[in-house]
Order: structure tokens, then C-alpha cells, then sequence
């Protein structure tokens, strides 16, 4: 199931963050991060968890970015539902990106080429 929005409010400062670091983040801008959303008072008990979410924010400002034809929000989520990082998503096949929901293979070659065409960020 897609998480558009979260009940304690700590994707909206994902997103931030992601659209914050374009070219990627440090660990100290993890702390940072962190720290941040710990004193806005978000529940940070489980930094697993707050890193999958940081990282699904990563894919979907990515690919919102990319703005590729014919991968709109709901493929954009489709991706992000299956692909826990950039990185996996950036190593997947053509084939793999078709088994994805309503990515028939022009849709995988398009997504496959933009992210193989993007530079820095990842």
C-alpha cells in the first residue's frame, strides 16, 4: 500500500530534505536530519524505519524531477511501492520495470533510459 501521506507529518520534511540535498546527503546531514525531526517532536525510535522513508522520498522527488512522459504520480508511487532505494531502482532491468503495475515495456525503456541518463543526485 502507497504512503501519500503520513499520519505523524515526517514525510512532508523528507521531501524537504530530499529537495533540500539534490545531490545527496552525509551522514552528518543525517544526524542533523535527525536531530531536526526529534526536536519537532516525530517519533524517531525506529531510524530503519525513518531511513525507508527517507529513501521513498528520495525515488519519488527523483523520478518527479525526471518528469518522464507517461510516469505520472501513480507510476511514480507503483515505483517507489517496489524499489526500496535509488540505487536498486537504478540497477533494475528493463524486464524487472515491466513486472511493475501498468509499466508495459516502452514505460520500462523510458524509465530505465532517464535514470540512466540522470548524473549526480543518486
Amino acid at each position: 500500500m502507497a504512503r501519500s501521506q503520513s499520519v505523524d507529518g515526517i514525510d512532508a520534511r523528507l521531501k524537504e530534505f530530499v529537495d533540500e540535498h539534490i545531490h545527496g546527503w552525509s551522514h552528518e546531514d543525517w544526524n542533523h536530519l535527525m536531530e531536526g525531526l526529534s526536536n519537532g517532536g516525530h517519533d524517531i525510535s525506529d531510524p530503519k524505519d525513518v531511513g525507508l522513508r527517507l529513501e521513498r522520498a528520495h525515488i519519488l522527488a527523483t523520478l518527479e524531477r525526471l518528469a518522464l512522459p507517461g510516469i505520472g504520480a501513480k507510476r511514480r508511487e507503483h515505483v517507489a511501492d517496489r524499489y526500496a532505494s535509488l540505487w536498486q531502482l537504478r540497477h533494475a532491468s528493463v524486464e524487472e520495470l515491466t513486472e511493475l503495475p501498468t509499466f508495459h515495456r516502452g514505460l520500462a525503456e523510458t524509465l530505465h533510459d532517464g535514470l540512466a541518463r540522470r548524473t549526480g543526485g543518486f
